[in-house]
């Protein structure tokens, strides 16, 4: 299921080849001049007391990985759908809703690694980030977290909400929260106190939270990284409920 989706996805690139290729230049070079340029001037170190550049550089992955993701999810799961396209089509394959649910998951954060490997390419040719391989690595893994964690939440929006106004305004909600409600650009720390407390329980913020952790100290959050697991899990399985809902209507 995965190949094919990806072969799908493949097909797609080649179609739009140059606006693709465009878009993905663009996108970093926008998201390093908006956010650590300007940012950067007014927070000029983490509380840490690493300079903000450098501190926000895994942040800016995990946003540009967010901005990636949505479309692709928005697309399968809320653009074909409500015109009745192609994801009536391929939900008739002889395999369960919840693997195709996780198989587009795979596939679409495939797709947003592509943009965060140029992202990470272009933003160190203007910021060095002293980074080791394992170090980066664990970035990766907490990143695959966080996409399953919100293409999960992307799905769900996708499938319960059936007008466009409704979910472009959801969409706008939710994406302030990505950008400034996780800790990915701002720390929790400049927030009152109590409510960075309870931001640090979303689940969005978690995988973000356990990269923190060990960068800083060196020990990895196993009950965390379990907790995301399973909730990964079980979301992939209400989604795969709703859908089949969804396409009885």
């Amino acid at each position: 299921m995965i190949s094919a989706l990806l072969n799908r996805r493949i097909w797609l690139w080649k179609n739009r080849l140059v606006p693709s290729l465009f878009l993905l230049l663009l996108l970093p070079i926008i998201t390093f001049a908006m956010i650590s340029l300007p940012f950067k001037n007014i927070i000029r170190f983490s509380l840490a007391g690493i300079p903000y550049d450098i501190w926000v550089f895994p942040g800016i992955l995990f946003v540009i990985s967010s901005l990636i993701l949505f479309p692709l999810i928005y697309r399968e799961y809320f653009e074909l759908r409500i015109h009745r396209k192609v994801l009536i089509n391929l939900t008739l394959t002889p395999h369960s809703k919840a693997t195709f649910i996780f198989s587009s998951l795979i596939v679409s954060i495939l797709e947003a690694f592509v943009a965060i490997i140029f992202s990470t390419l272009v933003y160190t040719s203007f910021i060095p980030i002293p980074i080791n391989l394992f170090n980066m690595l664990f970035l990766v893994f907490c990143l695959v977290l966080y996409n399953l964690l919100l293409g999960n939440l992307f799905i769900s929006l996708s499938l319960v909400i059936d007008t466009l106004t409704t979910m472009l305004l959801a969409t706008f909600i939710l994406f302030l929260i990505v950008l400034f409600g996780n800790g990915f650009l701002i720390e929790f720390s400049f927030f009152p106190l109590g409510f960075d407390s309870l931001m640090k329980l979303s689940p969005l913020a978690i995988p973000f939270q356990i990269y923190q952790k060990f960068n800083s100290t060196g020990i990895i959050d196993h009950i965390s990284i379990s907790i995301s697991i399973a909730l990964a899990y079980i979301w992939v399985l209400l989604n795969s409920y709703i859908l089949k809902i969804k396409l009885r209507q």
